[in-house]
């Protein structure tokens, strides 16, 4: 499965947006979720593409690759923007699962036949460790719910903060 995510989107629902900080704060946030979807996908990390907002940047499309996934922006445009442009020119999308919790880009994605997750609904498919369906097909009937081991726990913790419990 390949999937295509709202970046800046799956950041805020995970709440590594930071309204202090300025711009350090933002790169690191990024960097932090960006290291977080690789070590999650692992070798598959390169079927995966993350596109950040870049409405107020001057440019072009600027593509990186960090740790095997693919990171776009196009300078001067939303990321639903390149996200919908994306989806129009998908030869397969039936293999793609886009990732927002905006309702314009799942429209866009149901329109073009890929399927959809939630941002919430991504983080529980990672952390259970089957990346391969989306949400709601990866388990085989009858087969009890996978729940993220301790270590897993900890290291969400560690790496995106958070309080007891």
């Amino acid at each position: 499965m390949r999937y295509l995510i709202d970046g800046y989107n799956l950041l805020h629902a995970l709440g590594l947006a930071r309204k202090t900080g300025g711009r350090a704060a933002w790169d690191r946030a990024r960097r932090d979720l960006l290291d977080w979807l690789a070590d999650r996908h692992g070798p598959a990390a390169g079927d995966v593409t993350v596109v950040f907002d870049a409405q107020n940047s001057l440019g072009g499309v600027v593509e990186e690759d960090h740790r095997g996934l693919r990171v776009l922006r196009n300078r001067g445009r939303t990321a639903d923007d390149v996200i919908e442009d994306m989806l129009r020119d998908e030869r397969s999308p039936r293999t793609l699962t886009v990732v927002s919790n905006d309702a314009r880009v799942r429209e866009a994605a149901t329109r073009s036949g890929a399927s959809i997750l939630k941002c919430g609904d991504y983080v529980d498919l990672l952390l259970s460790g089957n990346r391969s369906q989306p949400a709601g097909l990866q388990d085989p009937p009858g087969e009890k719910d996978v729940e993220a081991s301790p270590q897993e726990k900890a290291q969400w913790l560690r790496t995106f903060g958070g309080g007891g419990g």
